[in-house]
């Protein structure tokens, strides 16, 4: 059967499900923001999605106890501003608890689009005094992922992973380790995990508020110095533009070079107060020696953790990062204020390493310093934000904006950024269109609206332009994003998403090229819509459609989803489904869809090509304190030779005491 009868087999199939009526059931999802993610991931390669999957896993795992009325609680929710965060406690400790999260979205600085984002990572119980108990909880989740044989290769690939994460009333701890596929593990020829991650922490209301050991995660100001979060990189209609609350916190991902690993501590409050940070952290780096002095140096970070080749385990843990820093804050409800300073030191010098106009602005050397000036400022109507940044060596960055209510249904976001070439930092995550936070100007904003009963639009832009030479630009150049979403929600259970996403860029014509290559603006435009129906408590569809085009139709790709989601009232197991099938002209025009997987895990599998996808998950709690996991995915793609086979495999264990 080819793919479009295949396509038409599934549309069918997908009317049949949409109008049974089963009974059985089945929880919300909280896929928001992971399809969020995806869909930005498919406009942005230089888009890192692992970060905020392993944030909004975290708290999906663990609930924000909205109704402590515990400013640090609520601030887990990362998205939320210091307004939000102060209005929300407020609002707890002089009403009570919050009965339904429709309640929060009446609260100054709040709308609905920000409460429906929250609203899967809450938890609106009421725990009675002390009900943390003197031991806390600790969770222990073990996870396993195998790719297995196919039909071009004998070897099974295999990811390993272990977490431990121990809450108690005033100290907590945690445990990571894991193995990439390729990755040895044992302890007689090898160290062991390949990445192992681990922290102490106390905290406690007083003049030292707390103090973390181990590897932790800073974020402040609208981060152009430090930020930890993946959050604030590249989505346009978020709920706004503004960063979250200035926080040290545990770092509890697999992602193993964005984190600090030393001693932090904050006295006072993480609001009005002053955070202490040192860090002496190893990281991946391409080590290079000079021909001419046998001298070494650094020609460039390398990310993504995989040391299972030999260029792999030669960038394995070459650099040492040595970091030492403050950040002082102060204020008032309606205004507050920050300065952010460090010192950064490298074992090893960075070198260019090659001449010619792209390595201009380079970092070469191996000391740093870092200066910020941050300010928010508002009333729940009205909120501002700006931060200046410096680097010595290099010069300086700036972004700042607004977000405003002028009316009940309707809220606007505005922000500016003006990143110089030789704007050096490693740490920084502040909204922008490429991969790091320097060489781009720009200007983007959004707004949202309530239209009528149940139909609430989003329309988002961004305009830029990067000054100096980037990857495939040899000339400065521009680009522009825009992206249009509807949503209609009649009644609970039904929901209609439809979402239009357009990129435009510069990039250099490719071709034997004298001098400076000429360019062309490279136009990728995504549409996707997305049916949400639960018929009853038990059983969620989920079906999405996606079109690409590449430059007006020289490419063009399609997708076809189809989920469905099962709990049973009689035994404690629920089941995912899932049946894919795409078309698309090359990797080029390739199209993404966000699927459930393991706890603290995601997929995000790129469909290219002319072929299907099938995964099958079940999740067993034979206990409240236990949970098993199991999944199976089988990927098939037509080539010349034949159709390409993969099967992957992962099985999970949680337990809590």
């Amino acid at each position: 059967m080819d793919n479009k009868k295949q396509m038409r087999a599934a549309l069918v199939i997908t009317v049949i499900v949409l109008l049974q009526h089963p009974v059985t059931s089945a929880q919300n999802e909280a896929v928001g923001e992971a399809e969020a993610a995806a869909e930005i991931l498919a406009l942005s390669d230089e888009y890192n999605a692992e970060g905020i999957f392993e944030n909004l896993a975290e708290l999906r795992e663990r609930p924000v106890l909205i109704n402590s009325g515990d400013e640090e609680e609520i601030a887990r929710l990362f998205f939320l501003t210091d307004f939000q965060v102060k209005v929300l406690a407020d609002y707890v400790a002089r009403n009570g608890p919050v009965v339904t999260i429709y309640e929060i979205a009446l609260l100054p600085g709040f709308d609905r689009n920000t409460v429906m984002l929250a609203a899967p990572y809450l938890s609106l119980d009421v725990l009675p005094e002390g009900s943390a108990g003197r031991g806390g909880t600790t969770t222990v989740i073990a996870t396993a992922s195998a790719r297995l044989p196919s039909g071009d290769t004998d070897e099974t690939a295999v990811r390993a992973s272990l977490r431990l994460r121990h809450k108690g009333a005033s100290f907590s701890y945690g445990l990571t380790a894991e193995n990439d596929p390729g990755e040895p593990f044992g302890f007689r020829d090898t160290q062991g995990a390949d990445f192992v991650s681990g922290h102490l922490m106390y905290e406690r209301k007083g003049a030292v508020s707390r103090i973390i050991a181990g590897d932790y995660s800073l974020r402040f100001g609208e981060g152009l110095v430090y930020s930890s979060n993946g959050w604030q990189g590249s989505r346009l209609i978020a709920p706004s533009f503004m960063t979250g609350r200035t926080v040290i916190s545990p770092y509890v991902s697999t992602e193993e070079n964005n984190f600090f690993r030393g001693v932090g501590c904050v006295l006072g409050t993480m609001t009005s107060g002053l955070i202490v940070f040192v860090s002496s952290n190893a990281i991946d780096a391409r080590k290079v020696r000079d021909p001419n002095d046998s001298s070494e140096y650094i020609s460039n970070l390398v990310k993504g953790g995989l040391h299972d080749t030999e260029s792999g385990k030669s960038a394995s843990n070459c650099l040492t990062e040595s970091i030492a820093g403050f950040h002082l804050s102060t204020g008032k409800d309606m205004i507050r204020g920050g300065i952010t300073a460090s010192f950064t030191h490298f074992s090893l010098p960075f070198s260019a390493g090659a001449s010619g106009a792209e390595t201009v602005y380079d970092f070469s050397g191996n000391k740093l310093f870092n200066l910020g000036f941050d300010l928010k400022a508002g009333t729940g109507k009205i909120l501002l934000f700006s931060e200046a940044a410096w680097s010595f060596p290099g010069s300086g960055a700036l972004t700042g904006g607004i977000r405003a209510a002028p009316a009940g249904r309707v809220t606007l976001n505005l922000t500016g950024r003006l990143y110089a070439p030789d704007y050096y930092t490693f740490h920084a995550n502040s909204y922008r269109s490429g991969s790091s936070v320097s060489n781009e100007y720009g200007i983007a904003g959004n707004v949202h609206v309530e239209a009528a009963r149940h139909l609430f639009l989003s329309a988002g832009a961004d305009i830029y332009r990067i000054p100096w030479l980037r990857y495939r630009s040899s000339a400065p150049s521009t680009g522009s994003s825009v992206e249009l979403r509807g949503e209609y929600m009649p009644r609970d259970g039904l929901n209609l998403r439809l979402v239009y996403l357009a990129s435009e860029r510069e990039y250099d014509v490719e071709g034997d090229n004298r001098g400076v290559a000429p360019s062309r603006r490279d136009k990728r435009e995504q549409l996707t819509a997305m049916l949400v129906f639960s018929p009853s408590e038990t059983v969620r569809s989920t079906t999405r459609a996606g079109y690409c085009s590449l430059n007006g139709g020289e490419e063009r790709g399609y997708m076809l989803c189809q989920d469905l989601v099962l709990s049973f009232r009689t035994v404690p197991v629920r089941v995912w489904f899932r049946y894919a099938l795409y078309s698309t002209d090359s990797y080029a025009s390739r199209l993404y869809a966000w699927e459930n997987d393991m706890l603290y895990g995601f997929s995000v599998p790129a469909m290219y090509g002319e072929g299907s996808r099938n995964t099958l998950m079940v999740s067993w709690k034979p206990l409240r304190s236990l949970e098993l996991r199991a999944k199976y995915s089988v990927s098939m793609r037509e080539e010349d030779q034949g159709n390409e086979i993969a099967r992957d495999v992962r099985v999970q264990g949680k337990i809590v005491f």
